[in-house]
């Protein structure tokens, strides 16, 4: 089977070479690498001139943003499967894709993973969920999973979402019965240091609009979505007066209890 990866990049030049140097040295040999960009103006051709011969196709140009740039990447993808890993995020080790394809994967149509969250003072192990917790959230990073490309092609990535568009994609494949596997290891390590935390109660409120577009909720999970968005509102505010150490280890705490 043939693997897609998609880069999306925007004025972020070591970001991209950071991610770049973590494709290339993928052992898995059926990749194929698309390389997204917004129009930088960092001089980051380049650097997607050293890959030219590693990167399958890309792009510069001007885009609506990060998931308008994901969906053009989508549409050129010729993979069986495809994942999303963007400029600043790695895969978690040389083997993370040949680890994952060596699975049965008939009949499935995602197949996701752990990741590792690279905080400014540390890394910490985020394990995914399970498919059916799905209805409390993204329990898992987009980083982390690989789709069937015809898919992740008929679902995309709606705009209308500018933070939980992936959120949508995931829950809208679960609730129209797309098969979900889950591998008991880090498919990648995220880079999470520059997060605007000030966005966590918008990307809350989105997931719960999207929940509830697909399913009527029953009152527990109307419950904890409304519960989440208390507790992030509280972490948002935190960010602004506390340490930030501190702050990564409190919103540690709630990506978990998310998950209960």
């Amino acid at each position: 089977m043939t693997v897609s990866i998609i880069t999306v990049v925007l004025n972020d030049r070591a970001g991209f070479v950071k991610t770049a140097q973590s494709v290339v040295e993928q052992d898995y040999s059926r990749l194929q690498w698309i390389v997204i960009d917004g129009g930088s103006t960092d001089g980051i051709s380049a650097e997607i001139a050293n890959y030219k011969n590693r990167i399958s196709l890309w792009v510069s140009e001007p885009d609506r943003g990060l998931y308008d740039a994901m969906n053009k990447g989508l549409h050129m993808a010729t993979g069986d499967w495809v994942i999303f890993m963007n400029a600043g995020d790695t895969f978690a080790g040389a083997d993370a894709v040949s680890r994952v394809f060596a699975n049965d994967l008939t009949g499935y149509g995602v197949v996701y993973g752990d990741v590792v969250a690279g905080y400014s003072t540390a890394q910490v192990l985020k394990k995914a969920g399970k498919p059916e917790e799905l209805v409390k959230g993204m329990i898992f990073c987009h980083q982390a999973a690989f789709v069937r490309t015809s898919l992740a092609r008929e679902q995309g990535f709606d705009l209308q979402y500018p933070l939980g568009a992936d959120f949508n994609m995931m829950f809208g494949l679960f609730s129209a019965g797309c098969r979900f596997k889950q591998v008991n290891f880090p498919v990648a390590v995220i880079d999470v240091s520059g997060l605007s935390n000030r966005k966590m109660v918008q990307s809350a409120r989105e997931h719960f609009v999207i929940a509830r577009k697909y399913r009527k909720l029953n009152f527990a999970e109307r419950m904890h979505h409304h519960g989440f968005i208390s507790r992030v509102k509280l972490v948002s505010f935190g960010y602004r007066i506390f340490p930030v150490k501190v702050m990564h280890r409190i919103s540690n705490f709630v990506h978990k209890f998310q998950q209960k």
